[in-house]
């Protein structure tokens, strides 16, 4: 009688093979603390031994944090210094030299920064009282005479040119010629005539309805003001004061 020793795979193709992770990943987890626990234990048995070097000067790891943070503090302190006293010293306008000496002097700890000093404030009476006055009779025709043709109050238009050019005393009035730099900045003319003629152009070109908006210098500058042709906030003031400084209503 014969048997059939072949296998049957009939069985053995329709099993799948079942992983139960949960519990897999719980054996991961005790053998992970066994081996920390292991390894703790063994850090808790060895005695720590500091180099040589340190045991003959005395040192501990928080004396050693000590001097690290103190040599920090040190050198930093040197470099402040070097960078604010050793510095090459250079020549720039006003406002550049105060704004690095203030950041210079805020890098070193317990220096506090120089107080600049304030800004003058405007005043009509800083003026040369002569110069302006022969600065009046010597425009005063040309002031009446751009009134008539630009319709330009000539109080304002003298105080203008005074407060732009400090009465022909700038450079911009002494090189160039030009007594109204504000509207026609560097613009070179050939005499002062030319210069006081360009700006009325200009005014009547750019803005054409302070001719038509105003009666009297008063309400002429308070429309130039309103057309942001000056920068200056107290641009208005200072043409006032001018005016009544030197008695120019009745120009």
């Amino acid at each position: 009688m014969a048997f059939d020793t072949t296998p049957t795979h009939a069985e053995t193709q329709g099993k799948i093979l079942n992983i139960n992770w949960a519990l897999l990943a719980k054996r991961l987890r005790t053998r992970g603390r066994q081996l920390f626990t292991s390894a703790r234990h063994r850090a808790a048995q060895t005695e720590y031994i500091p180099p040589s070097w340190m045991t003959r000067l005395r040192l501990t790891w928080f004396r050693l944090g000590l001097i690290a943070i103190a040599a920090f503090v040190i050198t930093q302190k040197q470099i402040d210094f070097t960078v604010s006293v050793g510095a090459p010293a250079t020549e720039t306008d006003g406002v550049a030299s105060d704004t690095e000496t203030n950041s210079t002097f805020s890098l070193i700890p317990g220096v506090s920064a120089p107080a600049s000093a304030p800004k003058k404030l405007w005043s009509v009476a800083d003026y040369d009282r002569t110069a302006v006055l022969a600065y009046i009779e010597r425009f005063e025709r040309v002031a009446r005479t751009e009134a008539e043709k630009f319709a330009i109050p000539a109080p304002a238009k003298m105080a203008m040119a005074i407060v732009e050019s400090q009465a022909g005393g700038s450079m911009e009035a002494r090189e160039n010629n030009n007594h109204f730099p504000m509207s026609t900045s560097a613009t070179r003319y050939d005499n002062a005539w030319t210069s006081w003629r360009a700006h009325s152009q200009l005014m009547e070109r750019r803005f054409p309805e302070l001719a038509h908006e105003s009666v009297n210098y008063q309400q002429y500058i308070e429309a130039l003001v309103r057309t942001g042709y000056s920068r200056d906030p107290q641009y208005g003031q200072k043409l006032n004061a001018v005016i009544e400084a030197y008695d120019l209503a009745d120009l």
